[in-house]
């Protein structure tokens, strides 16, 4: 029973981790448009160690890119909602089958790109990115999860 807590209590602070990480990327172009150069560069640099923020393959809001590229953002706000909200009730070994399948598209979309002169969309990338935080979610949590029943339905 107190693992089960432990494994709900780390849940919520990596979703929220994660959702931190979208939310800064969205806030640090409305800081910046609001109060001027450089505010919100800050999160740009902070942000900067984990994506390469090409500004050609972000979202843009108020004429300025986010301070995550389309698909990390996707990614951070797929883990940190499916961290935050969903409960699996699927076995061990079909959530890590369903978690490589939704991490396909990113790994896909991304492969051909490295490998051809096709440019995808920033929807696309969202999309992808969303997908494969949600697959990363079930293969990582797969491991985390040692508060698990018989029949494998988290508790």
């Amino acid at each position: 029973m107190a693992i089960s807590k432990i494994f709900k209590v780390m849940r919520i602070a990596l979703g929220g981790f994660f959702l931190s990480l979208a939310i800064l990327s969205f806030l640090a172009p409305i800081i910046q448009s609001a109060i001027g150069y450089p505010g919100g560069e800050n999160i740009y640099s902070g942000l900067s160690n984990i994506c390469h923020q090409y500004p050609t393959r972000s979202l843009w809001i108020t004429n300025r890119p986010f301070a995550l590229c389309s698909r990390c953002f996707g990614g951070y706000l797929g883990i940190s909602l499916a961290l935050l909200f969903v409960n699996s009730t699927v076995n061990y070994s079909r959530r890590i089958a369903l978690g490589i399948i939704l991490a396909l598209p990113g790994i896909v979309d991304g492969g051909i790109q490295l490998i051809t002169t096709y440019e995808s969309t920033n929807i696309i990338r969202f999309i992808s990115g969303f997908l494969g935080g949600l697959g990363l979610f079930y293969i990582f949590f797969s491991f985390m999860s040692n508060s698990q029943n018989k029949k494998g339905v988290i508790e």
